[in-house]
């Protein structure tokens, strides 16, 4: 199966994929780490009593910070998945 010529706008479409890629990528690292912090390490500190109970004021930030990262992941693999129908137009055959 050869693939068709690629032209400088599917380049740029496959560029901008990629775009939305890493930033699906660093959306992800964000949403988890936001979440890691205010739903285990905040409070297992809090309970062993290295660090004082007013730092849990700050779980509901977190928390929200984890909500706005995980609904701009979402809108970036949304953007990647139309971005890679590029492909179908250099590799016109799907696989059976």
């Amino acid at each position: 199966m050869t693939p068709a010529n690629v032209t400088a706008e599917q380049w740029q479409q496959i560029s901008q994929t990629l775009i939305w890629f890493w930033a699906f990528l660093a959306c992800v690292v964000a949403f988890a780490a936001n979440m890691l912090v205010a739903y285990a390490i905040i409070p297992s500190l809090i309970s062993t009593r290295d660090l004082p109970a007013k730092v849990g004021a700050i779980r509901p930030i977190l928390f929200a910070l984890a909500a706005l990262f995980f609904l701009a992941a979402l809108y970036a693999f949304v953007n990647i998945v139309n971005g890679i129908q590029v492909l179908y137009e250099i590799w016109p055959h799907r696989w059976i």
